[in-house]
């Protein structure tokens, strides 16, 4: 291969992982910003009271994906395609505006009309109130999601980092604002204070972004905005099997509101109860399990432009470059935050969430754990299925995620009515299991990218790190210093190995944040591969 061939392949490259990296720390700030959302939510609410939020925050995500109908993931892709030919993109943006509101405002009416209804589906009538207040905010969310689309296509991360920044900012001040100031009028006026939250959220991302736009925009000025019929039938028919994929994982978050709390009642279990335990399940445990994910779906949102240009550009080596940096640094961040979570469960659940009482912490604990490899599976799996997107494959996603979800639906039924609330645990494990291996396999039939020995590596990495845990967990008896120390010990030692083994090669640090540092800590632990040099 020629060395300018090589060059654009390593910038292409570079601008990927720049650009995860912009949106990898803004999902970072914004996920802690979350998580410092859900603790005081949490404490005031209580338990029951989380239940019912999450009753309508799947409700909410399934309808947020059917609002956009996989269009911002297809524009991406086109307007990413498109710039490296040369092509103007203002228009796809247009066009996909208008659809986009469109489909949010039917989906608002829709969610308005029958929110009585899909609170009696889930089993607590309380919950329409809610529904009513985030149906709106359909209509915000779509166009949010265009933008967005648009200014990842253009490789610009800064503006999706911003606004996921602002919506946690007002969801966290108006959002515990008003739970606070209406918790005297009861759980279910407080719970719809905090979905109120989020939607004057979504309006000031919304704001921003319009802004930004306005203001990029100067630039594209002679670029014109009439999308031929061709050039709207290619998109939606790129949209319409992404769709299909991004609508799977919000599908099974509604499963889960309908069925757990239906099948607890059905063992017995009191409806305050069943309502309190989903929460557990929904709220405290999913949102620690999300904040590796959030990290991974970052490098995941930027997969899929860069890869199809590559494509497009008929760049094998390209595709296989990022396929196998992109996977591996999966591996990296979500092996560690596994083992973690594993380790520190009980120590680390009791600081963050003091309001729980001993027997809800008990039970979280357990959920914690059982779901903890779920970082992993998901996370890598929607990798595979960002890139399988990338490289227009989109089918084996759907079946993939579709296997999984079904044999999540008869788990979750079988198994919540015998074992409780860990049935939905072990379904929503089982799930990430199958999702995983499908994508996996898929993704290997078609690149036959072979990393085995690098996932082996990582786990063993993962155990060692494990049972130094398991030593400060032992040896230190205060909650917030044994997670603090813990995290610290287990983050170096997890780093240490990962350069020992070779996992992360000298090469490839260069494409990673923090280079510099990261390049100092591997000419520490590999020195022998630096006595050349000295």
């Amino acid at each position: 291969m020629k060395k300018k061939e090589i060059d654009a392949i390593k910038r292409n490259k570079g601008h990927m992982l720049s650009g995860a990296a912009v949106l990898a720390i803004g999902s970072v700030l914004a996920k802690v910003l979350g998580a410092l959302y859900r603790v005081p939510l949490t404490n005031i609410l209580g338990a029951e009271g989380m239940g019912m939020y999450q009753l309508v925050f799947p409700v909410f995500a399934l309808f947020m994906v059917l609002s956009t109908a996989g269009i911002p993931t297809a524009l991406s892709r086109m307007v990413a395609e498109k710039r490296a030919e040369g092509a103007p993109t203002k228009k796809y943006l247009v066009s996909a505006i208008i659809v986009l509101a469109t489909l949010g405002t039917l989906l608002a009416i829709l969610t308005f009309a029958l929110s009585g209804q899909l609170a009696r589906w889930q089993g607590n009538a309380e919950t329409r109130t809610g529904f009513m207040i985030v149906a709106p905010t359909l209509i915000l969310v779509s166009l949010i999601a265009g933008f967005r689309g648009w200014f990842q296509g253009e490789m610009y991360m800064l503006p999706t980092a911003v606004s996921n920044i602002i919506e946690q900012v007002v969801k966290l001040a108006v959002g515990i604002g008003l739970s606070v100031a209406l918790l005297p009028r009861g759980v279910t006026a407080a719970v719809n204070g905090a979905l109120l939250g989020i939607a004057l959220s979504e309006a000031c991302a919304l704001a921003y972004l319009i802004i930004t736009f306005l203001v990029r925009g100067k630039k594209l000025k002679g670029e014109m905005l009439h999308v031929t019929r061709t050039e709207a039938h290619v998109m939606f028919k790129v949209a319409f099997p992404i769709a299909i994929v991004a609508v799977l994982m919000p599908l099974s978050g509604f499963f889960d509101s309908v069925i757990i709390v239906n099948m607890l009642k059905s063992s017995g279990v009191a409806q305050e109860l069943a309502t309190a335990q989903y929460g557990l399940l929904s709220g405290p445990v999913n949102s620690l399990i999300n904040m590796p994910i959030v990290i991974i779906m970052s490098l995941a949102v930027v997969v899929v432009p860069s890869v199809s240009v590559s494509r497009v550009q008929r760049d094998i080596d390209g595709v296989m470059l990022k396929s196998r940096l992109s996977i591996k640094l999966a591996y990296l961040i979500g092996v560690p935050s596994a083992f973690f979570f594993m380790v520190f469960a009980p120590r680390l659940l009791p600081v963050i969430y003091p309001a729980l009482t001993p027997a809800q912490l008990d039970i979280t604990v357990k959920l914690l754990r059982v779901v903890s490899a779920n970082i992993v599976l998901l996370s890598t799996m929607q990798i595979y299925v960002s890139l399988l997107q990338a490289l227009d494959r989109t089918k084996s996603a759907v079946i993939s995620l579709g296997c999984a979800i079904a044999v999540k639906v008869i788990l979750s039924v079988v198994l919540t009515k015998y074992i409780g609330i860990m049935g939905g645990a072990v379904a929503s494990f089982a799930m990430a299991g199958v999702a995983f291996l499908g994508v996996n396999i898929a993704y290997y039939k078609i690149c036959g990218i072979h990393l085995e020995k690098s996932v082996g590596l990582n786990l063993l990495c993962g155990v060692i790190m494990g049972l130094a845990g398991l030593g400060i967990s032992s040896l230190v008896t205060n909650n917030i210093v044994a997670t603090l120390v813990g995290f610290a010990v287990c983050a170096l030692v997890y780093l240490w190995l990962a350069f020992l083994f070779g996992i992360v090669g000298a090469e490839e640090i260069n494409y990673l944040p923090m280079k510099r540092l990261l390049r100092a800590v591997h000419r520490v632990v590999r020195f022998w591969e630096y006595r050349d040099d000295a």
